[in-house]
């Protein structure tokens, strides 16, 4: 089941009355239109980190393609990747020069770029602290000397909302990092398996890199994001 894909895909065929929604294991749910990941110009939170690419790069969960193709009007050469088989299509439909359907922390060959992107959060596509490590020592392998990775997330922990708040407790409590969350995806009837998530908090970002022989270059505040620059 291709939930994301299958959004992604109805949205560029002119279906733009739906939500994905995202569903948390506590019920907590958020939602949002697929057209997120069609704008044509970076977010304000993304500015700045984008200043700091260099090619080629490597997009990490490149979605429906929107930062291939402003990398590629820039003039950079840019290599996509996307575990959802239906959002690569989407990116071949829109235009994108270089995209591949695989899985990063599956041990796929990846190309030597001197950026890697993990945009939208994804540095936690790996779900736990300790896949999050294991996808930064993968990346070190894509990376040529020199080489970064250039991020942008969410600060977990910059909210007031009782129920984040009552999420992290329950985490803290149970030995697990504040930002470890299990969510499903939801679309017009469909119903996705349960996966887990990390948003690592800008300090445990820190450690992480340490543990996976990367040093952080460059992290800032962007409101409830940060973005960051690894190397």
């Amino acid at each position: 089941m291709d939930i994301f894909g299958t959004a992604l895909a109805a949205y560029l065929g002119g279906v733009r009355d739906r939500e994905i929604t995202i569903r948390r294991d506590d019920d907590s749910v958020d939602g949002h239109s697929p057209g997120l990941y069609f704008a044509e110009a970076p977010f304000p939170h993304e500015v700045a980190a984008l200043a700091r690419v260099e090619g080629p790069v490597l997009d990490v969960g490149c979605g429906a393609g929107r930062h291939l193709l402003w990398l590629e009007r820039q003039g950079l050469e840019a290599v996509g990747v996307d575990i959802s088989p239906g959002a690569v299509e989407v990116c071949r439909a829109r235009g994108c020069a270089d995209v591949r359907c695989l899985d990063v922390l599956a041990g796929a060959d990846l190309p030597e770029v001197g950026t890697v992107l993990l945009f939208g959060n994804n540095i936690g596509l790996g779900g736990t602290r300790e896949r999050t490590v294991e996808l930064l020592r993968i990346l070190r392998g894509a990376v040529r000397p020199g080489g970064r990775i250039v991020l942008t997330a969410l600060d977990i922990a910059a909210t007031q909302d009782p129920t984040h708040l009552a999420y992290h407790r329950r985490n803290l409590a149970r030995g697990r990092p504040r930002g470890e969350i299990r969510i499903r995806l939801e679309y017009h009837g469909q119903v996705g398996p349960w996966f887990g998530w990390h948003h690592p908090e800008p300090e445990e970002l820190r450690a992480l890199a340490a543990e996976s022989g990367w040093a952080v270059d460059t992290l800032t505040p962007a409101g409830p994001f940060y973005w960051a620059v690894l190397r």
